[in-house]
C-alpha cells in the first residue's frame, strides 16, 4: 500500500463508444476487494471472458492483460484470450481514436498498429504495461437478474506488464487497471460523465463473494434530492486528474489555518482525489514554501499528547510518522476535515488511524510527498463518492456502505 501511494503520487507528476450511446439505463459492475484495492469485475468479449481490474480514478486508460502475452504477471483467473473473441478488433494508426501524432497522445504507431506504453510510479518501481490499442464488447449490468447490455469501447490490450506489487499475491486476480481519469481514454469518458461507489471499511470483515458492491453509471448513480456536499474540478493544463481546490484542513475540529495558496492546483502542485491511491499524501513544499505533512502531523501530536498517550517511536524508515500506543478501550480519535471550496470533507476519526493487526500501536496514516498532495482511499472509507461530470464536480455525503449491495 505504501509503495503504491509513493508511486501513485510521483506519477502525477509526469505523464469510447465505437457502435453504441449509452442512455438513461442503470449501468453497473461488481466490486470486490483484494487487500486494500478496490477490483471490478469486467465481462469482456464474444464469447464473454471475464477479468477483475483495479478502480483507479487517478489513471487514464482501461487496460487488461492479453493473450497471447510476451510477459504477463501472475493472476489466478484466465488471461483474456483475443484471439478467443469474435468482436475483438486492433485499432490501426489511421483511425481517429488513435491520435498519436497529437500532443500528450499515449499513443504510437508501430508497424501499422496503434500501441501504447504506460508507466506507473518512478523509476525504482518501475511498474509499466504496453499493448495494442483496441476495440471490444463490454457487458454492463442494468440489474440484479442478470440483464445486461453490450458496447464497444476502446482498450488496452496488454501483452508486456512488469513490476506491479499487487501481483505478488499468491491468489491475485487483478489482470489490469480500470482508468477513470478525466482523459479521453478513460472508461468514465466513453460510458458516462457520473459514476460513483463507496469503499466498505477495510476492517469490517464484509462478505463480497455474497454481497457484490457496484460501480455505478448513469442513472444507476443515486444523488439525494436536497443539497449535499458539492465542490467543482479545477482544471490544470496538460493534466486529467480529478484536482479539487483545497482551502484548509482541521484536525479534531480545530482549523489549522493555512493561508491562501498553499494547494494551489498546477502541473507540480496543488489537490486531487484518487482512488487508486490507498493512502492520503500531504506536501513538504507548498507554492508558498510550507511543509503542509509536518503541520497536519503537529497537529496530531498536539491532541494526542493531550490526552497523555504514550508516543512510539517508529523505525527511521516508517513512512507514518506520528504513532501512539494502544490504550485498552482508547476511542477518541481526532476527525480530519478537508475544507473545499464549497464543501466540507470529515473523515472520521475511525478512518485517521491506522491499527497494526496484533500490535499495540497506531499511526496517523497520512504520507508525504515533495510536491502533490492526494486524497486516497483510506480517507474514503463510508463516503459515497460521486464523480459528476455533468456539473464538473465532486459530490459526496456519509453513508453505510456495507449497505450498498441492493
Amino acid at each position: 500500500m505504501v509503495n503504491v501511494t509513493q508511486a501513485k503520487a510521483k506519477l502525477t507528476k509526469l505523464r469510447s463508444t465505437q457502435n453504441s450511446t449509452f442512455d438513461d439505463d442503470k449501468h453497473f459492475s461488481a466490486l470486490d476487494r483484494q487487500d486494500k484495492f478496490y477490483i471490478a469485475q469486467m465481462l469482456i468479449g464474444n464469447p464473454i471472458q471475464f477479468v477483475y481490474v483495479l478502480v483507479d480514478t487517478g489513471a487514464s486508460l482501461f487496460w487488461t492483460q492479453c493473450q497471447p502475452c510476451r510477459e504477463c504477471f501472475h493472476q489466478s483467473y484466465p488471461i483474456y484470450n483475443r484471439r478467443a473473441s469474435f468482436t475483438y478488433q486492433k485499432i490501426p494508426c489511421n483511425h481517429p481514436r488513435c491520435n498519436y501524432g497529437e500532443p500528450g497522445s499515449i499513443f504510437r504507431c508501430v508497424n501499422g498498429n496503434c500501441v501504447y506504453r504506460l508507466g506507473y510510479g518512478d523509476s525504482a518501481s518501475n511498474s509499466r504495461t504496453e499493448g495494442f490499442a483496441s476495440f471490444e464488447s463490454f457487458r454492463f449490468l442494468v440489474n440484479d437478474n442478470g440483464n445486461a447490455e453490450t458496447f464497444t469501447l476502446l482498450f488496452g490490450c496488454s501483452i508486456r506488464n512488469l513490476h506491479f506489487g499487487f501481483a505478488n499475491d499468491e491468489d491475485n486476480r487483478i489482470s489490469g487497471i480500470l482508468g477513470l481519469d478525466l482523459s479521453q481514454n478513460s472508461l468514465a469518458s466513453q460510458l458516462s460523465d457520473v459514476f460513483s461507489y463507496c469503499i466498505v471499511p477495510y476492517d469490517d470483515n464484509y462478505p463480497f463473494d455474497v454481497h457484490p458492491h457496484k460501480l455505478r453509471f448513469g442513472a444507476d448513480v443515486f444523488i439525494p434530492p436536497h443539497s449535499i456536499p458539492t465542490t467543482n474540478y479545477v482544471r490544470v493544463e496538460g493534466k486529467t486528474y480529478y484536482y479539487l481546490r483545497l482551502l484548509d484542513i482541521s484536525v479534531g475540529g480545530s482549523r489549522l489555518n493555512f493561508p491562501p495558496g498553499t494547494f494551489e492546483p498546477s502541473p507540480a502542485s496543488g489537490f486531487l482525489i484518487d482512488s487508486g491511491a490507498p493512502f492520503t499524501t500531504l506536501t513538504r513544499s507548498s507554492p508558498n514554501g510550507l511543509n503542509v505533512f509536518e503541520m497536519v502531523n503537529t497537529a496530531f501530536s498536539r491532541y494526542y499528547d493531550s490526552l497523555n498517550l504514550a508516543r512510539y517511536h517508529a523505525h527511521p524508515d516508517d513512512v507514518f510518522r506520528v504513532c501512539y500506543r494502544n490504550r485498552r478501550n482508547f476511542r477518541d480519535y481526532p476527525s480530519m476535515t478537508f475544507h473545499f471550496q464549497g464543501a466540507d470533507y470529515q473523515v472520521d476519526g475511525r478512518f485517521v488511524k491506522f491499527r497494526y493487526p496484533g500490535d499495540r500501536h497506531f499511526c496517523v496514516p497520512i504520507m508525504d510527498d515533495e510536491s502533490i498532495s492526494i486524497l486516497g482511499a483510506y480517507h474514503m472509507q463510508n463516503m459515497r463518492i460521486i464523480h459528476n461530470g455533468q456539473i464538473r464536480a465532486l459530490q459526496f455525503f456519509p453513508a453505510n456502505c456495507a449497505g450498498d449491495h441492493f
